[in-house]
């Protein structure tokens, strides 16, 4: 029965990323898709689905703002369009705002989602989700899901008890392997695995989103919407937006997933984490401010830095490497520096670059590369440290923004769209050819060379 054998693996498919993703001993339920945005769109569909049963009501416009203050958001009509708050996220979110046509409320503070205004946002009658990140893509940095979570479970105890329609929150862990490897809540060790943090009698719906093709060396196109019971089955019989793995897909993965382990994962993630530090250190060391530092937690496997005039990454991209462009860093302090670059790792980093490397990873050379590539960027054009903001801008003839944007910036962008600009070139940077690192590391040819099911224990 093909449904049968595609629920099946599905559920072998996440008993192995439960071993990250956390909730153990939950029931859950999950559906696989082709990628991390449609995840995203599974996760809003699901929700809206939810919100037409219970609200009669689901999307309407197209439009979303930005809060800045304190107070409940007013609405253009009464008992207008269903709510969606959140920080600073992924372009996948913005995409399906226009394409479901709910609200999405920006609450945002240092590119994280701001716990302060949630708290105040989150009692309007129509917010229907909160969405979280474990990893953002552009800096690198992560949302307080403990506190988010807090919140939103005292409202969903507010609504419970006065009978009305609860609020779900969304947590996109697609590319955050490494940080949910480094923040299992072991150990003294924080934890930002959501389906962990919400105990046993917790009452707020949760979905959670996970690559399994960026991150854990699959064949690209499978990746993970994993809910509490009562979420995704509001999707039973519907149409769904975008493709899913085929069935030969999903037993190729779990071939992948079986090769490397548990083990294997931890150990690779555990390496890439301490080569990331170093990393973040030559970045450091050559006078660049790291975004948003304060946020970024154990493990993160994304890098972003101040850039000027965007100097250093056109000198970076002359090297051979790849970066996206970072805009509007700071709205609310307009005198700092406002662009930047960004870079996302995956193991494939880690390669043996053998001969022509010295025998060193290639992360490691590159980021010996960067590091004075840096100095020598600030030294041509007599730039001091990235502390000095002011005197940085007036050096490299910019104004109080922080210096002109790179030839291809856009020239302005509002808080939120910016962080998918360079998307394009960061995913090409950064994907590589991971399946051939996880193949070299476990002693097996690409999957792409043949077939991984030939090379699984009998």
């Amino acid at each position: 029965d093909e449904e049968v054998g595609r629920g099946a693996l599905e559920a072998q498919l996440l008993g192995f990323q439960r071993h990250f993703l956390g909730g153990m001993d939950k029931p859950l339920e999950v559906i696989t898709t082709g990628g991390g945005t449609r995840s995203i769109n599974i996760a809003f569909e699901a929700i809206l689905q939810r919100a037409r049963a219970e609200r009669g009501c689901g999307g309407g416009g197209r439009s979303s703002r930005a809060v800045g203050g304190g107070g409940v958001a007013s609405s253009a009509a009464a008992g207008g369009r269903v709510r969606v708050l959140t920080g600073n996220p992924h372009l996948a979110v913005e995409r399906a705002e226009r394409r479901f046509g709910f609200e999405l409320v920006r609450l945002y503070d240092c590119g994280t989602l701001d716990t302060r205004r949630l708290a105040v946002e989150i009692r309007d009658p129509r917010v229907v989700a909160v969405y979280s990140q474990t990893l953002s893509y552009t800096d690198g940095i992560s949302d307080d899901l403990e506190a988010i979570l807090a919140i939103v479970e005292a409202e969903n105890e507010r609504r419970s008890g006065a009978g009305l329609p609860l609020v779900t929150l969304v947590n996109d862990s697609c590319l955050a392997f490494c940080v949910l490897v480094h923040n299992d809540g072991r150990g003294g060790r924080g934890c930002l695995r959501l389906l962990d943090l919400a105990g046993a009698r917790c009452t707020t719906p949760l979905i959670v989103t996970l690559d399994a093709h960026k991150h854990l060396g699959v064949d690209k196109g499978v990746s993970s919407c994993v809910g509490s019971p009562g979420t995704l089955s509001h999707l039973a019989g519907s149409v769904r937006v975008g493709a899913q793995p085929t069935k030969g897909m999903l037993v190729r993965a779990l071939a992948d997933l079986l090769l490397v382990g548990v083990d294997g994962y931890t150990r690779i993630y555990r390496e890439l984490a301490e080569q990331m530090r170093r990393v973040e250190a030559a970045v450091e060391a050559a006078g660049l401010a790291v975004v948003h530092r304060s946020h970024r937690a154990a493990g993160s496997s994304v890098i972003s830095a101040e850039d000027p005039a965007g100097v250093l990454m056109r000198k970076l991209k002359r090297r051979g490497h790849s970066f996206a462009s970072l805009f509007n860093l700071y709205p609310s302090d307009p005198a700092r520096c406002q662009y930047g670059w960004s870079l996302s790792l995956t193991p494939y980093a880690l390669r043996d670059l053998g001969g022509a490397g010295g025998g060193a990873p290639a992360v490691r050379r590159a980021g010996k590369k960067d590091g004075c590539a840096a100095r020598r960027a600030r030294e041509e054009l007599r730039l001091p440290a990235a502390s000095d903001l002011a005197a940085t801008a007036a050096a490299a003839g910019g104004g109080p923004r922080g210096t002109p944007p790179p030839k291809k910036c856009a020239a302005k962008v509002t808080a939120g769209e910016g962080r998918g600009g360079g998307e394009k070139g960061a995913r090409a940077g950064s994907g590589g050819s991971l399946l051939s690192y996880f193949s070299v590391a476990r002693g097996a040819r690409s999957p792409k060379a043949g077939s991984p099911l030939a090379l699984a224990p009998r």
